[in-house]
This record gives C-alpha cells, sequence and structure tokens, in this order.
C-alpha cells in the first residue's frame, strides 16, 4: 500500500469526423465547464467560465437537474447527465459561442434510456462515443458501458458486481481509466484495455482512490483520501503496473491539502500545464466545494493554488476544461 505522505503531503450524426493530426495547432486558453448548486444537496446547474474564474455564466439546458459535464475534444459539443425525467439519463447538446464567454445551447437531445441511473459521461477522442456508467442490469451496481452517437447504441464495457464510476478515455483511445468498488471495500482505479477487454488493477489501499484522468503524457492523475480520512489529495502516476504488484508505478503527490480540505475530479487542461479540480473544506468531504486551478511543470507546482469561484454556501464541482481541438481518428 502506497503511503500516505506526511502531514499534508502526500463526463442522427453529431458531427464530421476529422482525420488523424500528428500535431495539433497551438491551444488558446480554454474556458472551464462546472457544476453548481446553490447548496449541497441542492438543484445542479452547468455554468461556464473563463480560465481565471471570470465571466462566470450559466448554461440554459431547458431544465435544472444537470450535472457530468463533458466537452467533446472539438469543443462544440458537451454530453451531461439529467435527472429532468425522473432518472439520470445522458444527454448531449450543440454549444455555442454568444461573445464575451457567454454559451447558448441548441439540439438537446437525450441519448440514453433505462429504469437505471447513467452518469459520468466521457467523450472519446474521435468524437463518436461516450463512456458512461449505469446500473441498468443491476440496481446494486454500476458497470461501465459505452454509447455510439451515431445510433445511440448502448455496449457493455465491463461486468461484474462492483461499482464501476468515472470513466477517462486515454490520450490515444485505447484505455479506459474509472474507478472500481470492490466488495464494499475501499475505492481502487482500474485501466481498461480496449482491445483486449482486459481490467488492470492500478491501485490496492485501505484508503479511496478515485477520479481518475488522463495527463496529456499518459499519466494517470487522481484523488486519494488520507488513512485517517481527515483529508484527500491529488496523486500522479504511471498508468502500467510493471512489476505486477496490483499498484501503479512511480506515484507522486500533487497537492497538500490542510486537514478537511478534500480535493476531488482533477483535469489536465490540453497543454497539460494546468490541473482544474474541485475542493471541499468540511469533515469527510461533504461540505461546499470550490472550483481551484494550479500551475504544474514536470510535476511540480509553479504558483500558488488559485480558487476560482469562491463561494459559501453554493457548491461547485465537477471542474471540466472546454476542449478547443480535433476529433482525432485514432486505433481505439
Amino acid at each position: 500500500m502506497t503511503r500516505w505522505l506526511a502531514d499534508g503531503i502526500t463526463l442522427g450524426v453529431m458531427m464530421s469526423l476529422v482525420g488523424c493530426v500528428s500535431s495539433p495547432p497551438r491551444m488558446p486558453a480554454e474556458d472551464i465547464g462546472f457544476t453548481r448548486a446553490p447548496q449541497v444537496g441542492g438543484t445542479d446547474n452547468l455554468w461556464i467560465m473563463r480560465h481565471d474564474g471570470t465571466g462566470q455564466s450559466l448554461l440554459n439546458l431547458d431544465a435544472d437537474g444537470n450535472r457530468f459535464l463533458t466537452w467533446s475534444p472539438d469543443g462544440q459539443y458537451i454530453a451531461f447527465a439529467s435527472g429532468r425525467d425522473g432518472n439520470l439519463e445522458i444527454y448531449t447538446a450543440r454549444v455555442i459561442a454568444e461573445g464575451d464567454h457567454a454559451y447558448s445551447a441548441q439540439d438537446i437531445q437525450r441519448r440514453t434510456t433505462s429504469a437505471g441511473d447513467d452518469s459520468f459521461p466521457a467523450w472519446s477522442h474521435d468524437c463518436a462515443v461516450l463512456a458512461f456508467s449505469s446500473n441498468r442490469v443491476n440496481p446494486n451496481s454500476f458497470n461501465i458501458y459505452q454509447l455510439d452517437l451515431n445510433t445511440n447504441t448502448v455496449t457493455p464495457i465491463t461486468s461484474g458486481n462492483y461499482e464501476d464510476l468515472s470513466p477517462s478515455w486515454s490520450p490515444e483511445g485505447t484505455k479506459i481509466a474509472f474507478t472500481r468498488n470492490l466488495a464494499n471495500a475501499s475505492r481502487e482505479i482500474f485501466v481498461h484495455h480496449v482491445h483486449s477487454g482486459q481490467d488492470i488493477r492500478l491501485t490496492n489501499n485501505t484508503v479511496n482512490d478515485t477520479d481518475p484522468s488522463w495527463s496529456p503524457s499518459g499519466r494517470i492523475i487522481f484523488a486519494r483520501q488520507s488513512e485517517d480520512g481527515s483529508r484527500a489529495a491529488l496523486f500522479e502516476m504511471d498508468a502500467v503496473d510493471a512489476d505486477g504488484d496490483g499498484a501503479g508505478d512511480h506515484v507522486q503527490p500533487i497537492t497538500t491539502p490542510n486537514a478537511h480540505e478534500y480535493d476531488q475530479k482533477p483535469e489536465y487542461s490540453h497543454s497539460g500545464k494546468e490541473i482544474v479540480f474541485f475542493r471541499s473544506q468540511e469533515a469527510g468531504g461533504r461540505g461546499p466545494g470550490d472550483v481551484w486551478k494550479l500551475l504544474i511543470q514536470d510535476g511540480t507546482i509553479m504558483d500558488p493554488l488559485l480558487n476560482l469561484t469562491q463561494t459559501n454556501s453554493q457548491h461547485e464541482h465537477g471542474a471540466t476544461w472546454k476542449r478547443n481541438g480535433v476529433c482525432v481518428t485514432t486505433g481505439r
């Protein structure tokens, strides 16, 4: 088990696909989407702001109760989960820039229909598939599924009586990282290999490891709870288990939260030089959260962490970068 380091260390045809590219164009500063509720447990809505926290704007999606925002790689569409029809289902919408960093949503489409909850959508890099988590087969367990956006066909990716959550596609599109709860034990990070169907375990702890997300270089950043449960910090590791011990290699701490600070759902920017996440500041991570950002280079934080939302009773979570790239055909 990787020990907690001492005292604070430690989501009809939609779009035309663009051919494979080897050198994506230089990306401008990316806006940030996030979820906001008036308080913890309140009704969620999706918001967008500039990368520095200014220009916060509500995105009108014709109903409240929306969460788990994810952008398509070309930045033209979003996917999200909505409870507007009684349970969580996956929706997509085209997002239009209206100027001055304001956005509107068009062509809102319900993409899944099940008696269970469909959540945590994650867009593939060719823009053709969404991975998501669902308990549609067994209400007591969740697995990862994929949704073909051309046909709305849903097929399973993982199986078993687990709680598989928070899928994230690798940069080349051949692997999916996710969180798995094994028989009510601690949550761990796994990687699913799309071609072989094999699930590889990358963490092996008595504490919870959650919210995996890939760096542009192919490493995985995730949230890890401390052994005493008093905080959660961000860590990064290789996406392989070279020595076969059930744990990822070269695990490194990224953030150093104080007691009762819980860092969750990290995500790298396209450049790999910024990470956005949300931080709760109450015991157990149950209190209101804010969206934070850090600048990072070669695993080193370059500037002090920046709180982008700075609200008290309001609860901001699920922050994600708006992508400004292309749909890349890969070997998925």
